[in-house]
């Protein structure tokens, strides 16, 4: 378990008024309509190319200049997790792999019929072991944003107007995780709940962008990125460019999605059109 001191962090650089856990039952919207009752088939460790080129990156908001500069950047292809790390997944690993979770308390959020729900409550080294362990590696958080917003810098995976039904944010009322393909919070990639669902953590450090002078301390190699939005948060009020933070042994409810880089044969394979 983390320290008490862990309890205390605030939520680093995250929009203000996104979380909803302080509001009153009868302020909560209603539930947004359910999403639609075809599912992808799931498959366990499945990854998603994601071809090399440029994209934009953070956004100019001077309610969180953490985020910005907006800018231009170009990353080479790689492979990317087309849903977050399961339960079904992580167990494998714990078991095959023997390895003892600093997130011990993950397992009370397991039940059989939670096989493919996001696995919770692990920390950012739980996530790394797993990651090493399936060959893969912790996505960085500018691919995270490019798997989410594509090259045209969306506001939502899907696009730039808010669709309620799409995600699982607090919106949809389920106050809680739900199986990584129910909802149709996919990006032009391919890519499986990156707006809601549970946070995500990240390989990177947060740290300011380039270009970016404004002063924070907390900026630097304390805490990890997380990515993404849950349950707990109104994805209208967001952006899949948002940034958190927290110091790599906090335990709130984060799962991970890994990603490995592209060949060279797989890499032309995906052309430059990202």
């Amino acid at each position: 378990m983390f320290s008490k001191k862990a309890f205390a962090l605030p939520l680093i650089a995250m929009l203000l008024g996104l979380s909803a856990c302080s509001k009153k039952a009868e302020d909560a919207p209603a539930p947004d309509s359910a999403p639609a009752a075809s599912k992808p088939v799931f498959k366990a460790g499945e990854m998603v190319l994601i071809p090399a080129g440029e994209f934009i990156l953070g956004a100019n908001d001077k309610d969180a200049p953490a985020v910005g500069p907006e800018q231009k950047i170009t990353l080479p292809a790689y492979w990317i997790d087309k849903y977050e790390v399961t339960n079904g997944e992580y167990l494998d690993f714990s078991i095959k792999g023997g390895y003892a979770s600093e997130g011990k308390d993950w397992r009370l959020f397991f039940t059989p019929q939670k096989v493919n729900f996001p696995v919770v409550n692990i920390t950012w080294n739980d996530c790394l072991e797993y990651c090493k362990w399936a060959g893969k590696r912790l996505a960085t958080e500018e691919e995270w944003e490019k798997a989410a917003r594509g090259p045209d810098g969306k506001r939502y995976p899907w696009g730039d107007k808010w669709e309620g039904g799409r995600s699982n944010t607090f919106e949809a009322a389920l106050r809680a995780p739900a199986e990584v393909n129910q909802f149709d919070d996919v990006s032009q990639y391919g890519v499986h709940d990156l707006l809601g669902n549970v946070q995500e953590w990240t390989g990177s450090w947060y740290k300011a962008y380039k270009g970016n002078t404004k002063p924070n301390p907390d900026f630097g190699e304390r805490y990890r990125v997380l990515r993404g939005l849950s349950s707990n948060f109104y994805g209208s009020r967001g952006h899949v460019w948002d940034r958190s933070a927290y110091l790599p042994k906090a335990l709130y409810g984060y799962g991970c999605r890994c990603a490995k880089d592209a060949t060279a044969e797989e890499a032309a394979k995906a052309g430059r059109s990202g």
